[in-house]
Parts: structure tokens; C-alpha cells; sequence
């Protein structure tokens, strides 16, 4: 029975991952719950039933994690690290990682591990997740059969009830504060330019926003693609007018220096007994069978949170499958249909126009 720990397993995305792991696995596995409150572990790791067991790790303690990762077969990061400490040691030790962690400066510090981890035969997967992560895959599949792409434009629509939380949203909001770096060198202001995208049906579309993130070069780089956009916005216009306004007074920049989690929590507020609906849409330009025409792809998920936790435990399934060694992006490794098959989630539904 293979053992599959989740570092940060007591936190909102922790325990989804671990409920979708025990389920795509069909509780073939054990679970490990680590944290660095005991207490929270243990309670975590007892709600899970038997095939769960809680351990012990600190992130910020080297031989806490080497402990704590001994016999474990795959290793989930569902926390944010200020280096990747966790995948120094998975290499060390030979257990596969997964991190779930979105931004440029992390990702750079763990492709940084590349050779050492092909050496020990290890395997890192980073950019797990709904967005970065599956909208990699939905770009691979919208370009697949153009014989050239011109353009690629990949749409986040956001959910303002989203169970992501203040962390969660504050790091949106950094990626949005970003300055976009266009292909001609010019510099713009993040969330500042505007067009429509499609989304879920071919009269659902919506004012979205350009954005600079960090799985735009990437997915430049690994497909490759020479021109891509990223935009996003959230479901009510209204929050999109007030971030806006927000970046616009340098009101962001404040919170985001601050780190001011009481001034978001009067605008962020989860409602369980409401949709937390979020979609993502591919629209493609290009020579299609010698002809100059455009194809969009449009995924809706009933949750940005819980479709990364699904994401995260179907690219597990498939990473004990495969050979796997280096710092790979999900894209790399697998393909939209594989991964839909493993998640079979029937409330995350795919449209092609």
C-alpha cells in the first residue's frame, strides 16, 4: 500500500486533497496528514478513518521534514515555502513531490533542482492546480491540431464566493498588481486592459481582464507558443470595478504590504449555501486545415478550490503510474483527457466552439 502524505493537511486545500485522494485511490492508500500543530494533525488525520495517520512537520526545520517524509512513497505540498526546502529533501530520499504553489520566483528555485532530482531518479511536479496547472492542459489540447497559432488567449472567470479565503485572495491580488510584460517590451499595468472572452456557451461572454502570470512563459516555452495572453475577472462586474478602482488609488499595494487581511475580510466572504462556480476558457487563433479561424475551449468547474484538490490527487494517481524523474509542469507529463478520466467529476463539464 503506497503511502501519500499532504504537508499542510489540516489547511481548507489539505483536507479537499486528502478526501480526493482517498477517493480517486479508492482507499488503496494510506494517507498521511503532516502539520506543525500536533493537536490540529492528529484531529485532521482521525477524520479521514483508519487508512489516515497523522506526522509531524515543520517547514521551516530541515531534519523535521527529512523525519517526517521517511517510507513515504509521494509527497503533496498544499502550503506556500519561501524555498523548496520540501523537495531538497524529497530528492535527498527519493520520494516524489507535487506543489501546488503559483508563483514565478518559487518555481525558478525548484527548476533550479532539475539535474539533481533526474540524478537521484526523483520526480517534482510543480504548478499543480485548477489555474495554473489543468488551464496548461486545456491550451495543449485547444492547439493540437492548428497547423500554425497565431495568438493564444487563456481566461480565468473568478468566483467572488470561492472558498480560497484571505491567503488565497491575496495572492490573486499580487498577480494582478503585476506589471504585463507585452511582446513588443512595452510594460502595462496589470488589470488595466479590457476585451470579452467566451465562457461555458457562445452568448456568455465577459469583460475580462489582462493579467500577467506566471505559467504564461512557461507554457510559451514547453508547447511552445509564441504569443499568449493571460486575462481573468470575477462573476460580478461590480468587484471587478472595485479592484480596479482599488489598483488604480495604489489602495492594493497597501493591502499587499500589509498584508491586511481584516480590510479584505469585509469584501471576502465564503456562503456555503451559494455557487462557487469557476470556468476557465482557451480561445485559439490560427491556420486550421489551411484555413485562418479561431476554436475556443471552455471548462466550468463548480470550484476553483476543490478542482485543484481533484487536479492534485489525479496527477498522483497518474505519477505512480508513469516514469517520472526532473522538475516537470503538469502539461508535460499528462494530457486533458487522461486527467479528466482520473478526476471523474461529472460537475466539471467541457464545451468546444
Amino acid at each position: 500500500m503506497k503511502q501519500i502524505m499532504v504537508v499542510g493537511g489540516s489547511g481548507v486545500l489539505g483536507q479537499l486533497i486528502c478526501h480526493e485522494l482517498l477517493r480517486i485511490f479508492d482507499h488503496t492508500i494510506h494517507l498521511v496528514v503532516s502539520d506543525y500543530k500536533t493537536n490540529r494533525g492528529q484531529k485532521t488525520a482521525q477524520s479521514f478513518g483508519k487508512n489516515a495517520t497523522f506526522r509531524f512537520l515543520d517547514v521551516n526545520h530541515p531534519d523535521s521534514i527529512e523525519q517526517a517524509i521517511h517510507h513515504i512513497d509521494l509527497v503533496i505540498v498544499a502550503l506556500k515555502q519561501p524555498k523548496p526546502t520540501i523537495q531538497k529533501q524529497c530528492i535527498k530520499n527519493k520520494v516524489f513531490c507535487i506543489d501546488v504553489t503559483t508563483f514565478k520566483d518559487f518555481v525558478d528555485m525548484t527548476k533550479e533542482l532539475d539535474q539533481e532530482a533526474r540524478e537521484n531518479n526523483v520526480g517534482l511536479i510543480v504548478m499543480s492546480g485548477f489555474f495554473p496547472g489543468l488551464s496548461g492542459l486545456l491550451v495543449k489540447k485547444a492547439i493540437a491540431n492548428f497547423n500554425e497559432v497565431s495568438e493564444v488567449n487563456v481566461g480565468l472567470l473568478q468566483n467572488t464566493n470561492a472558498k480560497v479565503g484571505l491567503s488565497g485572495t491575496l495572492d490573486m491580488l499580487k498577480i494582478i498588481n503585476q506589471e504585463v510584460h507585452m511582446l513588443n517590451g512595452e510594460k502595462i499595468p496589470g488589470f488595466s486592459k479590457t476585451r470579452h472572452m467566451t465562457f461555458s456557451h457562445p452568448l456568455d461572454q465577459r469583460k475580462v481582464r489582462l493579467i500577467d502570470h506566471a505559467e504564461k512563459n512557461y507554457l510559451a516555452e514547453i508547447l511552445p507558443i509564441e504569443k499568449i495572453n493571460f486575462w481573468t475577472a470575477w462573476n460580478k462586474n461590480s468587484f471587478n470595478s472595485l479592484i480596479a478602482l482599488l489598483k488604480r488609488l495604489h489602495v492594493i499595494d497597501r493591502i499587499l504590504q500589509w498584508n491586511n487581511q481584516k480590510f479584505l475580510s469585509t469584501f471576502i466572504k465564503h456562503n456555503p449555501k451559494q455557487t462557487e462556480e469557476a470556468a476557465i476558457s482557451i480561445e485559439v487563433k490560427g491556420v486550421l486545415e489551411n484555413k485562418e479561424c479561431s476554436k475556443t475551449i471552455a471548462l466550468t468547474a463548480f470550484s476553483d478550490y476543490h478542482t485543484t484538490a481533484i487536479f492534485t490527487s489525479a496527477l498522483a494517481k497518474i505519477a505512480t503510474e508513469k516514469e517520472i524523474t526532473g522538475v516537470v509542469f503538469p502539461v508535460e507529463i499528462t494530457d486533458l483527457e487522461e486527467i479528466l478520466s482520473q478526476m471523474d467529476c461529472p460537475k466539471i463539464t467541457l464545451n468546444e466552439f
